[in-house]
């Protein structure tokens, strides 16, 4: 489907990095990194540990943002990841056949946070890119 495959990425430039599964995380928190440990919550899917990894490895490359602006760079890093994840090209064909988040997390191997993040985050060109291409109230 798409090229970006998490789980390759932190073998091939952070082999370093331990990811662990095995722990319940606090509530409301999928995932954390800290020093050479990426941490996903061990109720996660497998999509969700997915959209988590890409969510934490981009926070790896960005690096630590100042304490004043990590809801600023919690936002973007979300962003980020949800286009990684979703390329326009998939979102259109998930859109094609169904408009629902749920579904479309499924269709794209991704969480509804992410499919979210990524729809209510269209620039402007993807937007008219799929507005040309398919019937989406949420679109216009």
């Amino acid at each position: 489907m798409d090229s970006w495959h998490p789980w390759r990425i932190i073998g091939e430039r952070y082999p370093h990095i331990i990811v662990s599964n095995r722990h319940r995380l606090p509530r409301g928190v999928r995932g954390l990194w800290k020093g050479n440990t990426i941490w996903l919550c061990k109720t996660l899917t497998q999509a969700e540990r997915r959209s988590t990894l890409t969510h934490e490895l981009l926070h790896i490359e960005r690096g630590l943002a100042a304490p004043t602006h990590r809801g600023r760079e919690e936002r973007l890093v979300d962003i980020l990841a949800s286009r990684h994840l979703i390329p326009l090209p998939a979102l259109l064909r998930g859109l094609q056949w169904t408009n629902d988040d749920y579904e479309l997390a499924e269709e794209l191997w991704t969480d509804v946070h992410t499919v979210r993040v990524r729809r209510n985050n269209l620039t402007a060109a993807e937007r008219t890119w799929l507005a040309d291409r398919v019937e989406d109230p949420y679109i216009q």
